[in-house]
């Protein structure tokens, strides 16, 4: 099944759903459940932009959806971990593991703030926009350099 279509059932299934709404709610996790990297397509231009800022570098993405700008970033950088929150982004992630994850991406499923005592990376890259202002200031205490998008 392709990624498109997995990604399409999701919406679908999540739209109105009261199980979702309580999980964010016990987990304290706003999700608008917008994907800003909605394809393989945009999450190869996003990588080739930010090249220059994560070349080599040890790379946290906080929010990754479904990990296509992980796993892009992931031909760049020297390491990568994706972390998201969102059970429903995370099933349509492990289909597109099975084909496509590099050995040095790493995938953690849960809350980013759980990953501070002991996760460090020279770059934080936050694509989203749910709960951005908790986002920046987790990001901030995991890496040095925050690239924040899109803009509100």
């Amino acid at each position: 099944m392709e990624t498109g279509t997995l990604i399409d059932m999701a919406y679908d299934a999540l739209e109105g759903a009261e199980d979702l709404m309580r999980y964010h709610k016990a987990h304290g996790t706003p999700s608008l459940l917008i994907l800003t990297q909605y394809s393989p397509e945009v999450a190869q231009e996003t990588a080739r932009l930010l090249k220059p800022a994560i070349e080599n570098k040890i790379v946290i993405e906080i929010g990754a959806g479904v990990g296509f700008l992980a796993i892009e970033m992931a031909k760049i950088a020297k390491q990568v971990y994706a972390i998201e929150v969102d059970p429903a982004w995370s099933w349509v992630f492990t289909h597109s593991l099975y084909s496509h994850k590099p050995p040095n991406l790493t995938w953690i499923f849960g809350k980013a703030e759980t990953v501070i005592p002991w996760l460090k990376g020279e770059v934080a890259i936050v694509f989203t926009r749910s709960g951005r202002d908790e986002m920046r200031a987790l990001a901030e205490q995991l890496a040095p350099k925050v690239i924040m998008r899109p803009l509100r």
